[in-house]
């Protein structure tokens, strides 16, 4: 019986995928869109890591996360008995709604950190672990996913909190990284005005040593000014529109 598996093959779940291979870890890939395993091979595994896509969707005013539900309900359709573990981005109290909706199924999440132009080095190489444990799900299928960590990345710290913690400090962490980028590109347009040094103005803040140098570097590393890509924009739409929600001002 293989061990775990992987339903996605994107940029997240491709170097997953990627990297437990390269660990020798017995691992099922399953992309609907792709060549890979057949979906029955999930069924038999202890752990499904599902690396869905969420993109944001302006007419929900949120993720969009059907491709979680079409996964979740074959899941919980045939039974499965595994630990489902959620990677992707989603608002918090996603999998509080998840568990409600599909409570034969043990859930737990545990976002991913990583760059598109080294994913898989960051996968190989993650120091870091967020296990957020569903309501219900039980202590057995909560400890297979712990101790899977525990095996295969010795060298992670290893943090352990409910799921609403986990999704708000991945959405969190995102949109910070964005803000920050944002403000540093509006302080470099202020050196282009009055004819100062960017690079030395932000050298001797870095030097203070309060400010962490990742997401400093103006323009970025694509020559372009502010921020872009898969997930930042997406991330602080979904932030804004959950705050609103919640009138949280």
């Amino acid at each position: 019986m293989s061990s775990v598996s992987v339903v996605g093959l994107g940029v997240v779940g491709g170097a997953f995928y990627k990297c437990l291979k390269h660990k020798g870890v017995n691992v099922v890939g399953y992309d609907k869109f792709k060549d890979s395993d057949p979906f029955e091979d999930v069924l038999r595994t202890e752990i499904a890591f599902l690396s869905l896509p969420t993109p944001y969707d302006d007419d929900l005013g949120e993720y969009n996360k059907s491709a979680i539900h079409d996964v979740c309900r074959l899941l919980d359709k045939a039974e499965y008995t595994g630990t489902v573990v959620l990677q992707s981005t989603v608002e918090p109290e996603t999998t509080d709604h998840l568990d409600d909706m599909y409570k034969s199924l043990h859930f737990v999440h545990s976002p991913e950190f990583i760059s598109a132009k080294t994913a898989f080095e960051d996968m190989m190489n993650q120091n870091h672990v967020v296990l957020g444990r569903s309501r219900i799900c039980s202590d057995e299928c909560f400890d297979c996913v712990y101790n899977f960590y525990q095996t295969h990345f010795p060298n992670a710290t290893i943090s352990v909190c409910k799921t609403i913690e986990s999704e708000t400090m991945k959405i969190g962490i995102n949109s910070f990284y964005a803000v920050k980028i944002q403000f540093l590109n509006e302080l470099y347009l202020v050196c282009q005005q009055n004819g100062g040094d960017y690079d030395r103005v932000i050298h001797m803040m870095l030097k203070n040593g309060w400010i962490n140098a990742m997401h400093t570097s103006v323009p970025g590393t694509d020559g372009k000014l502010s921020y872009g890509g898969m997930c930042f924009p997406k991330d602080t739409n979904a932030l804004l529109q959950y705050m609103s929600r919640l009138q949280s001002p």
